[in-house]
């Protein structure tokens, strides 16, 4: 008959140690969430807050064709000669070019020579062969791009076992390949954005990927997508990698030059100084331990064999930076690596401040410049309200003086046409009555002509007349002096004789005499009609045209009011903005300040739980009738004092 054994005491209090050894660190990250919740949210949202148990993982990002899913793949291990097989098949019929991976992505070892793909909850679907594998991420691809699947969690592609080398071990830390940035499909585009928000910010490290000879993807607004766009306000999540980076002929010059004694403190030098050309790079961020100039795949392999020299004096450097990233990569998703985020929060509140001030001060310089601008307008507007008012005010008052009867009273009082007409050329001979009637025409001509409305005595219309002007009708003129002169031309034209033989009273003469001043006097009279009308007919046009402008200047008075009206609207709009924005960028000033006095308290936190840690367990410890769970109870308060050590260490470690 079989005994059942029951576990001794040694069993028991190995469990008990086991479940206090997982719980060490809770204190800690009890005391890493309470700083974190005490900072800003737009602190908060930049440092990777996860528990203890929090499933580690780093993420891969950058744009499209840069080799982001090939560096993966030589990291885990994937041997050389296989790459070109993987990176074909997990291209999934996608052209070269163009985007390869459909949604966010999870590469691991195969437990067979089999490929595998999981996405989200099914099962895993298990191919034999590399064509069926490249179908079934094509299809991944198409039901991304039409919507018709929604990706929950990252797909996980197993790759065969013989890919890798045999002594390679599968990772430990979950590696996700996230899809090129700025991908030409709308769709995608929107799946990146949504697939960064999710798991960028609870990475443990991120990896940005671009290509050596393209820097770009580091500069001011390359990087769009959320937790990445600003990488430096925390570059200790971030490890800067370039693929081709000896593939420059300059590149391949200085490996010449330098030949076996080149470090990689060199080329990471360069690399730090081909990217500051264009992106400045804080203090923090230009950091050596954060760049990692690469070469891998079958390019590199390519290298080989042209340019062998530069293959042999690069490579041990290319697996030294490969073993340090590697080291990197496991070191960060360690649970008091973890902790670091509050030791960055420093550099990451002074990184936050100083570009969101930026922002906000440019922001109020453009406030202010449209502020002035509407200003400078209003006063534009206003100048031209009180000028459009004048200008109609005196029109009014031109216009009220100019009444038609005060135009005519002018014209009766203050026109006249000359009417001294000389007969000096009379000499008892009819052609001196003909020398003078041409004199008389040519001289009431003139008259009409050179005539105006004038004198002291006007007065207040005096300046009016002065603006008017007439257009004389000289071919009416010359009718009018025509018909005045032509009965009396016809008597002359009857004379025989050019002279007169009598002079006296009852003579021809005399009566050419009567006849020819009677002539000039018509004359006069039918001409000063006349003027005197064309005149006042000037007279009115010249009125009208003034109520013309004066309605014109009403108009312009009006729309000078209105923009005015609107102006005063804006101005006051504008100083709202610029109220809100000032009270905005002094609010964040102040948080920023007192985020900053916060970032130096994670030591209080920290001591604060560790007390709090160690009443509850002497609580415990003392309440505890268990003789073997107290024992091992009170081993792990005093374990807890040598955790704390460490924390403590590692916290002072990273600070520096």
């Amino acid at each position: 008959m079989n005994q059942m054994v029951m576990p001794g005491p040694a069993a028991g209090a190995a469990d008990l140690w086991a479940r206090h050894n997982a719980d060490r660190l809770s204190w800690a990250f009890r005391a890493y969430n309470r700083f974190v919740e005490s900072l800003s949210p737009e602190i908060r949202d930049r440092l990777a807050h996860k528990n203890q148990q929090a499933e580690p993982y780093v993420v891969v990002f950058g744009k499209t064709q840069v080799g982001k899913t090939t560096l993966l793949l030589d990291l885990m291990g994937v041997l050389p000669l296989h790459m070109v097989r993987a990176s074909r098949v997990l291209r999934g019929k996608q052209a070269k070019g163009q985007s390869a991976t459909a949604t966010t992505m999870e590469y691991r070892r195969s437990p067979d020579q089999r490929w595998g793909l999981k996405v989200n909850d099914a099962g895993t679907v298990w191919f034999s062969v590399d064509a069926d594998m490249e179908a079934a991420l094509a299809g991944l691809r198409q039901q991304m791009e039409t919507r018709n699947l929604a990706a929950l969690a990252p797909s996980i592609v197993f790759l065969p076992a013989d890919c890798f080398a045999p002594q390679t071990a599968q990772p430990v830390v979950r590696m996700l390949d996230l899809p090129g940035d700025k991908p030409a499909n709308p769709t995608e585009q929107e799946h990146v954005s949504a697939m960064a928000r999710k798991y960028v910010p609870l990475a443990d490290l991120i990896l940005l990927v671009g290509k050596g000879d393209d820097l770009s993807f580091l500069q001011e607004g390359a990087l769009t997508l959320p937790g990445i766009e600003d990488w430096q306000s925390a570059p200790r999540r971030f490890r800067i990698i370039t693929t081709y980076s000896f593939t420059a002929q300059s590149v391949r010059e200085l490996v010449r030059q330098h030949g076996a004694t080149a470090e990689a403190r060199l080329y990471r030098e360069r690399l730090i100084e081909q990217i500051e050309r264009s992106v400045p790079l804080s203090k923090e961020a230009r950091q050596e331990r954060n760049f990692f100039p690469l070469e891998f795949g079958q390019s590199w392999l390519d290298a080989e064999k042209q340019e062998p020299v530069v293959y042999q004096r690069v490579t041990p450097l290319i697996d030294a930076l490969k073993q340090q990233l590697l080291a990197d990569i496991h070191a960060s998703t360690t649970p008091i690596a973890r902790l670091r985020a509050a030791v960055d929060a420093h550099i990451v509140i002074a990184r936050v401040r100083e570009k969101r001030l930026a922002t906000m001060d440019a922001l109020a310089a453009t406030l202010g410049s449209q502020l002035k601008q509407a200003r400078d307008e209003l006063a534009n507007a206003q100048t031209g309200v009180k000028q459009a008012a004048k200008a109609c005010l005196r029109q009014q008052q031109q216009l009220d003086l100019l009444a038609p009867a005060r135009l005519q009273q002018d014209l009766a009082d203050h026109f006249r046409v000359p009417d001294k007409i000389t007969l000096d050329s009379l000499d008892e001979k009819v052609t001196g009555f003909r020398v003078c009637i041409q004199a008389a025409r040519s001289f009431l001509l003139q008259g009409v002509l050179n005539s105006r409305p004038m004198g002291t005595a006007l007065g207040e219309t005096a300046s009016f007349w002065r603006g008017v002007d007439i257009v004389a009708d000289k071919g009416r003129i010359d009718t009018i002096l025509t018909d005045a002169y032509r009965n009396f031309t016809v008597t002359l034209d009857k004379y025989k004789l050019n002279g007169y033989w009598d002079t006296s009273a009852d003579s021809n003469y005399a009566r050419d005499i009567a006849t020819l001043k009677k002539c000039n006097a018509d004359a006069h009279r039918v001409l000063t009609g006349l003027a005197k009308q064309w005149w006042l007919e000037a007279a009115q046009e010249q009125v009208a045209a003034i109520g013309s402008h004066l309605a014109t200047d009403r108009s312009k008075g009006r729309s000078w009011q209105q923009f005015a009206d609107e102006g005063n609207v804006a101005i006051e709009a504008l100083e709202r903005s610029q109220e809100r924005h000032l009270q905005a960028r002094h609010e964040f000033a102040n948080r920023m300040d007192a985020d900053m006095r916060e970032s130096r308290r994670f030591v209080e936190f920290l001591d604060s739980e560790y007390l709090a840690e160690l009443r509850r367990r002497g609580l415990l410890i003392g309440t505890d009738k268990r003789p073997v769970s107290a024992l091992v109870g009170l081993m792990a308060a005093v374990q807890l004092g040598q955790v704390r050590q460490q924390v403590l260490l590692h916290v002072d470690e990273t600070a520096s």
